[in-house]
């Protein structure tokens, strides 16, 4: 088995000529990492945990033992197999850590490479299993809960659509309403003239206009998730810039306290579905506005979009905290989130991916921490009618 397919070996001996002995003997085999003091191997195990599958130390070392060692490090690494080289007069130490489960194998000096040797690969292989016990046991876990979460959304796609269909229908009844109170109105302003009440009543039928297509969007998200969860496949084109127009109406009362926002790009059309893009927009541009938060200066979210021979590039900027490179490969993760508890899902941008890969697309994320992201989407141009 190549070494870097095991966890490593870390080794600890404050004699300089034993660590290169140890190195020598199964270098070739194993990935190996070598200390010389106990708080050095503590400091690596911090940095290095996850990696580390067994730890060998020697007994007898200035200022720690090596049982007290790996029972510190057992706090760090607790699947980490703990292993000790003692000599003949620290025996009866050494025994007792192995009765309380603070060591699992132990050899005496002069240890036997072969002995050690099949130790090792024992303790690696049984480290790897484990691990990929753990990550078969994490993948069930997060497919039983998106299992969950698909029939909660399929009850919730239900349940829209009785008050979507309520609200459509009182909206254009209170339409209709409206006429017959404007004409009446209009005879009476005309001679008691009365600049609030003209105001009122010409803002009224846009007023009206936003409710039916906030109806018409809900309408259409309960579809969609209704079809998602079933499978089925709703992919139409989109004009982009109505979608991002609607987006951004939607996602107001997120921005409107926290940021300035600007959209700027050419009519096109893309291959993917305009409730759809509205999704992953609405998530996006939420997102930038949450992430002005603690920033300290005025926010601003940038949504372009630019066409290409194929394909359109959108992309949705901010100025706020940023995420962190170690994180940016977690954030389309599901169920991954950097938000408090009860803010985030740890859906959002992971159902984002889907539907844009789903459709052809691409997602790439860019980020720098305290100076703010961009997310580039690529999506496929619609074809000609």
């Amino acid at each position: 088995m190549n070494p870097s397919d095991l966890p490593a070996v870390l080794y600890v001996d404050d004699d300089a000529l034993n660590l290169r002995v140890f190195e020598a003997n199964f270098g070739q085999k194993f990935r190996i990492f070598r200390c010389s003091t106990p708080a050095e191997a503590l400091t690596l195990l911090e940095q290095k945990r996850n990696e580390i599958g067994v730890i060998l130390s020697d007994q007898r070392m200035p200022g720690m033992t090596g049982v007290e060692l790996l029972e510190r490090a057992r706090t760090l690494a607790p699947d980490a197999k703990r292993m000790l080289v003692t000599a003949y007069s620290d025996m009866q130490a050494v025994i007792d850590a192995v009765n309380r489960g603070q060591v699992s194998r132990y050899f005496v000096k002069p240890w036997d490479r072969a002995e050690v040797l099949a130790a090792l690969e024992d303790g690696l292989r049984i480290a790897r299993l484990e691990l990929r016990i753990r990550e078969v046991e994490g993948r069930m876990m997060k497919a039983e809960r998106l299992a969950t979460l698909g029939q909660v959304t399929t009850g919730i796609a239900h349940e829209l659509m009785g008050p979507v269909g309520y609200l459509s229908q009182n909206v254009a009844s209170l339409r209709r309403d409206l006429e017959c109170v404007v004409q009446y109105a209009s005879k009476h302003l005309a001679s008691d003239p009365s600049p609030e009440v003209a105001s009122v009543l010409e803002d009224l039928p846009s007023l009206l206009t936003d409710l039916a297509s906030g109806a018409d969007h809900l309408r259409g998200v309960a579809l969609g998730l209704r079809a998602q969860a079933r499978g089925e496949d709703m992919e139409t084109s989109a004009d982009v810039a109505e979608v991002v127009s609607f987006a951004v109406k939607l996602a107001r009362a997120e921005v409107r306290d926290r940021a300035r926002i600007t959209t700027m790009g050419e009519p096109v059309k893309v291959s993917f579905g305009p409730v759809k893009l509205c999704q992953v927009l609405l998530n996006l541009i939420v997102n930038a506005a949450q992430a002005m938060e603690g920033t300290g200066r005025p926010g601003r979210i940038e949504v372009r979009w630019s066409s290409r021979e194929q394909d359109v590039v959108l992309s949705v900027t901010d100025n706020g905290c940023g995420i962190a490179q170690e994180l940016q490969e977690k954030v389309f993760q599901p169920l991954f989130t950097t938000k408090p508890v009860g803010i985030g899902t740890g859906l959002g941008l992971s159902i984002c991916k889907e539907l844009v890969v789903q459709s052809g697309g691409a997602v790439r994320l860019s980020s720098t921490q305290g100076s703010g992201t961009e997310v580039e989407l690529t999506l496929r141009r619609a074809p000609p009618p």
